[in-house]
């Protein structure tokens, strides 16, 4: 048994006498572990299973069940299209931009109505884009779940996410942040060909300006969503290549 299986082992003993009341230090421990596995090019099979289970452990106390991701995937893309269907019924209503600097009630009613349809349906469609990532990097996925924030996101399959090389962990994060972009330009598109319409243009500039200056800060926090942990695969994947560069040296 390796010093980090034995870590983890005694790690998911505490864990398991009370998942909810998890000391602050151990759950550092059990990070800073998950990392160092993360570094390895070839990362111990014992050591990738036994941290995946303490990871759905805690995860499972913080956020919650998990749902079955097909049914609940399609769910969200009829909602997603039936606001987009809202988006361009909205586009008939009467929307003079001059009015919206001078407050003009009936332009403002048109255009919150339409930003609401803009922001549902780039919320709806946003766990499509954790899917086609997961499929091109390989990272399977188990399933539907809420964030941090009570929103829905795709729950990653950690064997396969541990076990993944580096580059594709960080991609797959990146581009799942950037479908949200992805989205709202296309519907910003779809309404200046309908209606010479701008409303999605003020979401598709926002994301740009936050996810820009996520990935600028280099800040790894999960609280700036997807960019964060581009960051943070980021940063893990350096130290990665060097040593996947000693690992072939020695072969």
């Amino acid at each position: 048994m390796t010093e980090r299986l034995s870590k983890l082992v005694e790690i998911k003993f505490i864990i398991d006498n009370d998942p909810k009341q998890v000391p602050a230090e151990t759950r550092k421990q059990f990070w800073k572990i998950v990392r160092q596995i993360k570094r390895e090019p070839k990362p111990v099979e014992q050591e990738v299973l036994k941290a995946s289970e303490i990871r759905n452990i805690l995860f499972a106390t913080d956020r919650g069940g998990t749902y079955p991701l097909a049914p609940v995937l399609l769910l969200e893309t009829i909602l997603g299209l039936l606001a987009l269907w809202g988006y361009i019924w909205a586009l008939g209503l009467p929307l003079i931009w001059s009015e919206i600097l001078i407050w003009g009630v009936s332009s403002w009613s048109s255009f919150g109505l339409r930003f609401l349809f803009v922001f549902a349906v780039i919320a709806f469609l946003y766990p499509i884009g954790r899917v086609i990532a997961g499929k091109w990097a390989g990272i399977k996925l188990d399933g539907m779940c809420r964030d941090q924030y009570y929103e829905p996101t795709v729950k990653i399959d950690y064997v396969t996410f541990l076990k993944a090389p580096a580059s594709k962990r960080k991609w797959f994060f990146f581009f799942a942040g950037f479908w949200t972009v992805i989205t709202s330009l296309w519907l910003w598109i779809l309404g200046m060909l309908l209606s010479w319409d701008y409303t999605a243009l003020i979401p598709t500039v926002l994301l740009l300006l936050f996810e820009g200056s996520v990935i600028l800060s280099g800040n790894p926090s999960h609280n700036r969503g997807e960019m964060g942990h581009y960051n943070r695969e980021k940063r893990i994947e350096r130290e990665w290549k060097r040593n996947l560069a000693k690992l072939e040296e020695t072969t």
